[in-house]
């Protein structure tokens, strides 16, 4: 049996369904009996309520599972203290209590560049619970993977969204030619199936990203194809982005839109260009081949 936190998020929505047609037994996990009520996720798996500050009901939910998959996180709408509450936090009870049952494998994702020391607030969380959860004590696997895009992504959707709302113009924070490798929510999903039946990763942090390495400009100008509309790229310093980040919030009350967002796309986020194929045998796919969705939104 597999226990999914985080299940009515972005990764959830894809990862449940996976698992249940690979032949998993899984249960969701929810914080209430109401949070996750307008998705598929719960005809595809057990039900199970339980609070992260509760160990109780924690336990009471880990009854005859072998696998936890931890997606639960504050990082699209959070900032530091946010982050350290939710994913800090929760994760450590959440580990507390997978040791005390006996969980014999404990799935993190992570991102490319997460660490203790970084000055980006997600990283940063995201490096602290990676320690914690090397320290816990329950074997883990810790699947740091670069940017996640699909049809209900908060990435590529809020840029679309943005592009189509502000005529002639778009700006971008810094420079544009960070360099990412984005990869397929559909490419991501199957590596976590994958792994959790695979002795290799046990106890082990794998990097793992798409098939190609793009600039910012260039992703934005496959997204703007993908909408056909068509904006003129300005370069805006990061200091006065994140206020524009501000006002944009009040005008398009768009929740995506965050300090978060303006780390997200202003680094370098990159791995082993080959790295899906080399751990799972899987050819993951092109990111211009693969958001036709976004002419829908």
């Amino acid at each position: 049996m597999i226990l999914v936190t985080g299940t009515r998020g972005f990764v959830g929505k894809s990862l449940v369904p996976l698992l249940d047609d690979n032949g998993h037994s899984v249960r969701c996990l929810a914080q209430s009996r109401f949070e996750n009520e307008n998705t598929d996720n719960y005809s595809r798996g057990d039900l199970v309520v339980a609070s992260m500050d509760d160990s109780s009901t924690l336990r009471q939910a880990m009854v005859g599972v072998d696998t936890i998959i931890h997606l639960a996180s504050a990082q699209c709408y959070g900032g530091l203290e946010q982050l350290m509450e939710v994913d800090y936090k929760g994760t450590r009870q959440l580990l507390a209590a997978a040791k005390e049952m006996g969980i014999r494998r404990f799935v993190y994702p992570s991102h490319l560049g997460a660490g203790r020391s970084s000055a980006y607030p997600i990283l940063k969380t995201k490096g602290v619970v990676e320690e914690f959860v090397r320290r816990s004590g329950v074997p883990f696997t810790i699947i740091r993977s670069a940017s996640i895009f699909g049809a209900d992504d908060h990435f590529t959707n809020t840029l679309a969204l943005l592009m189509r709302s502000i005529p002639g113009l778009f700006p971008i924070p810094g420079s544009g030619n960070s360099i990412r490798q984005p990869i397929w929510i559909g490419d991501y999903a199957n590596c976590v199936t994958r792994l959790i039946s695979d002795n290799r990763f046990a106890n082990e942090t794998i990097n793992i990203g798409g098939p190609e390495f793009l600039t910012v400009n260039q992703m934005l100008a496959s997204i703007m194809k993908a909408v056909s509309i068509r904006r003129l790229l300005i370069s805006v310093p990061v200091v006065q982005m994140r206020w524009l980040i501000t006002v944009l919030r009040k005008i398009f009350r768009v929740s995506a839109i965050t300090s978060n967002w303006i780390d997200y796309v202003s680094r370098d986020c990159n791995c082993e260009i080959n790295s899906v194929y080399r751990y799972f045998g899987i050819r993951p796919v092109q990111f211009d081949q693969s958001i036709g969705y976004l002419a829908n939104k």
